[in-house]
């Protein structure tokens, strides 16, 4: 991230624009959209990931701090992703490097699943920063 606002920096214009687009540390959430109700199922744990967080925090405090950016604006969203079955979850999990999906999400929908034939939703649920910095 260093690197990045120091490169942000040397290419923006004075009041240039830079957007800060990453997803906070909270863990991502497992939904389960039934046809009467949706269910929290349980979270893929993304605390490993929490030292980059950091990290990342820190250098923007600096660059604040030093008088290269300025704040404008920031927010958080749920970024929403769909999933049509335990399969593609599956496949969701085996593309995580760092991030844990416990086994027992996966019971769990199961479990809920067996009488629902194809008529439910799996989403997953991540919450994302975004903020604004103007370069002085």
């Amino acid at each position: 991230m260093v690197h990045a606002l120091e490169e942000a920096r040397r290419v923006l214009k004075p009041g240039g624009r830079l957007i800060d687009l990453r997803p906070t540390t909270r863990n991502r959430s497992v939904e389960l959209q039934l046809p009467e109700a949706t269910l929290n199922v349980g979270e893929i744990d993304s605390s490993s990931t929490a030292p980059d967080h950091v990290k990342a925090n820190e250098a923007l405090d600096a660059a604040l701090s030093a008088g290269a950016f300025q704040l404008e604006h920031d927010t958080t969203f749920d970024c929403l992703s769909d999933l049509d079955s335990p399969a593609d979850l599956r496949d969701l999990k085996a593309g995580l490097r760092r991030s844990v999906m416990p086994e027992s999400l996966f019971e769990r929908i199961e479990a809920l699943t067996a009488d629902e034939g194809s008529d439910y939703l799996i989403q997953i649920r991540r919450e994302m920063l975004i903020a604004r910095y103007r370069r002085l």
